[in-house]
């Protein structure tokens, strides 16, 4: 049984982007802006914007060398992060595809007003469905339920889940669009190592882990069979993102390794108080760092930033804004 664990304070001050590299923004792009509607960051186009070399701070942040990079933002209706795509091109990437077992495979969930409709649009694009038979389902097992679900994949593999509830949320009737909110997976290696960590690192609050369970029509959404699972849910303090964590048996798992550059690869941007401290909070908790040399790169106006591994493999980005 997993004793209840004090989390540390936190050193966030601030949510950022779910963020993935791309192959190509021309590509993955539309998919989110056009599909989906997803409202984009700033009044530019981004798909107008040249790639610009990155600098020797960004070369640093990244660990990459002769890179130029850009990259879209989008805003996500009723959720407390954005949802960014980055690209970097002139350096040799690895375009691994994690499966959804995969610890440090993340999952960008967003809850749908008309899920019918917005399967249609992807799968019409081209998009990888990855829930058996290529359609939402039920998942409750009560067929008065409206409550329907679907995984499918963009064009760099990166897995999106869509969710219609049953009720419709409040905010249904003030939103436009599609898309009514979201919440972030991640797949883990070991739940009890992943909890203390994340507490340790981040002060994350974690509610009490589900038991171990099976259920084919689960097993059906995410496209294997023979699986067991856990889910552990919680959120950074005073911020109400819902974090799923979530350790598969069963099924084989590989532990991947992405750099910032490689297509697929995750990361999630936090706003954090004191970068040195933050990044000595993630040290002590068992995380490393992946930045070039192992420190922040700082600049003359206050602000820097570090990427930083987990125990599970997947990046996040710790940043502080420039000073008042």
């Amino acid at each position: 049984m997993l004793l209840a664990q004090q989390p540390a304070a936190t050193p966030v001050t601030g949510l950022g982007n779910l963020a993935h590299a791309v192959n190509s923004l021309d590509k993955t792009v539309p998919f989110y802006r056009d599909l989906l509607g997803l409202p984009v960051n700033g009044t530019r186009d981004p798909l107008s914007q040249m790639p610009q070399p990155l600098d020797a701070g960004m070369s640093r942040f990244t660990a990459t060398q002769g890179a130029s990079f850009r990259a879209a933002a989008f805003r996500i209706p009723n959720a407390s992060f954005g949802w960014e795509l980055t690209e970097f091109t002139g350096l040799a990437r690895k375009p691994e595809r994690f499966a959804i077992q995969d610890p440090g495979s993340a999952t960008l969930v967003l809850r749908v007003r008309d899920i019918e409709g917005v399967t249609a649009k992807w799968k019409a694009a081209g998009a990888d469905v990855v829930t058996t038979g290529g359609v939402p389902i039920n998942p409750t097992g009560n067929p008065n339920s409206k409550l329907r679900e679907i995984v499918v994949r963009d064009p760099d593999g990166f897995f999106v889940e869509f969710q219609q509830p049953d009720p419709m949320p409040a905010v249904s009737a003030s939103t436009p669009g599609d898309i009514l909110g979201a919440s972030i997976q991640i797949a883990i290696e070991d739940t009890d190592v992943s909890r203390k960590f994340y507490q340790e690192a981040l002060g994350w609050n974690a509610r009490p882990s589900g038991q171990w369970g099976t259920n084919e029509t689960v097993l059906r959404l995410i496209g294997f069979e023979g699986a067991q699972w856990r889910i552990t849910h919680g959120a950074i303090p005073e911020f109400a993102a819902d974090f799923g964590l979530i350790e598969y048996k069963g099924v084989p798992r590989v532990k991947r390794t992405m750099g910032a550059a490689d297509p697929g690869s995750p990361a999630f941007t936090l706003v954090v108080r004191d970068l040195d401290a933050a990044v000595a909070q993630w040290k002590a908790a068992g995380g490393t760092v992946v930045t070039t040399g192992g420190t922040p790169v700082k600049r003359a106006n206050g602000a820097g930033n570090v990427f930083v591994r987990d125990v599970n493999g997947m990046m996040w980005e710790l940043y502080t804004r420039p000073a008042q």
